[in-house]
């Protein structure tokens, strides 16, 4: 059996609400509020009696530039349903999130009369939901940053020889798909062991973060990969350089290192550091191999150490060499 709900009730369950509600006269040019529940009070911090009359804006204050607040428009110019989640502030000027959740009412005709607005305080699911993100974006830094250092070495910053082996075998594959030439330096400090038993470990440490630098600072092309290979010992790949043009590097790195002078190490009177290079090239092709050409620049380092060292020999052409042997 259909009972009718009573004024008298409808009017002590929108009283008895949790949420914030409104009701807005839709026929009046400013719509403005004609009722307001307890909750709203509560929640706002404005009396019934203060709001009544008034348009639901002065509740953003000058925060009126907001996603949320374009739906709440879009909204009353259509009469229709939405929910937004935008900034509210109360009277005393502390801001809350409001989930907002507007109605149109409707009389017996389907004329728009009102709009039903709920408010409802979600400012601390908000804040914890930020705290969740906010750990989130700390805990993928982390990771990056841990990835990071797993691919670098710790004393140089300099990638370390596992990584550039990884990207030795891509850029190989990516200068023979492209047939460009590929030029790898291997470089090590001379006398090396004789400096850091005279000078000591922090100062044979100084030592190969400068010769790092000066390496990293010599190959900074974007397509240029720079690698500490082991102790004293530092590797470059250089992608599009010709024989003559990776001697030239070869050599400008050398001179470079060679400027170190003994004091820059924190020893007056110490002797300069000098560095050997060995130095390969070659346009990758299916008769050689990358691991082939770290080969030919190690063997060129050893020749530049049995020579005397602080210079710079280069191997052979490797296609050339190939194709004597055959």
């Amino acid at each position: 059996m259909k009972r009718d709900v009573s004024t008298e009730l409808l009017r002590r369950a929108m009283s008895a609400s949790n949420d914030g509600l409104v009701i807005c006269d839709a026929a009046t040019a400013d719509m403005p509020i004609i009722y307001a529940n307890p909750a709203f009070e509560r929640v706002t911090g404005y009396r019934a009696e203060e709001v009544l009359g008034r348009n639901c804006r002065f509740l953003q204050r000058n925060d009126m530039r907001q996603p949320g607040l374009d739906a709440v428009r879009e909204a009353l110019r259509s009469g229709s349903n939405c929910m937004a989640m935008v900034r509210n502030y109360r009277k005393d000027g502390s801001m809350f999130w409001n989930e907002l959740s507007i109605a149109p009412m409707l009389d017996a005709s389907g004329r728009l009369t009102h709009f039903l607005g709920a408010l409802s305080d979600v400012t601390e699911r908000v804040r914890t939901e930020h705290r969740q993100l906010e750990k989130q974006r700390q805990l993928e830094k982390s990771k990056r940053m841990l990835e990071g250092l797993a691919l670098k070495d710790g004393l140089t910053g300099l990638y370390n020889r596992r990584h550039f082996s990884e990207q030795l075998a891509r850029e190989w594959n990516r200068a023979r798909r492209d047939q460009l030439p590929l030029s790898l330096f291997m470089i090590d400090i001379d006398h090396f062991k004789r400096f850091n038993d005279t000078y000591g470990h922090l100062a044979g440490d100084h030592c190969i973060r400068l010769v790092g630098d000066t390496v990293r600072r010599c190959f900074a092309r974007g397509s240029d990969l720079v690698a500490r290979y082991g102790g004293e010992e530092f590797v470059a790949l250089a992608a599009g350089v010709e024989r003559r043009q990776g001697r030239e590097r070869a050599e400008l790195l050398r001179e470079a290192i060679s400027e170190l002078a003994g004091e820059r190490h924190g020893r007056s009177g110490a002797h300069p550091v000098t560095v050997s290079i060995g130095l390969a090239t070659a346009t990758p092709d299916e008769r050689i191999s990358a691991e082939e050409l770290l080969d030919a620049a190690d063997r060129a380092l050893y020749q530049a150490k049995r020579q005397g060292r602080d210079r710079v020999v280069q191997a052979p052409a490797l296609r050339a060499a190939l194709a004597t042997a055959a």
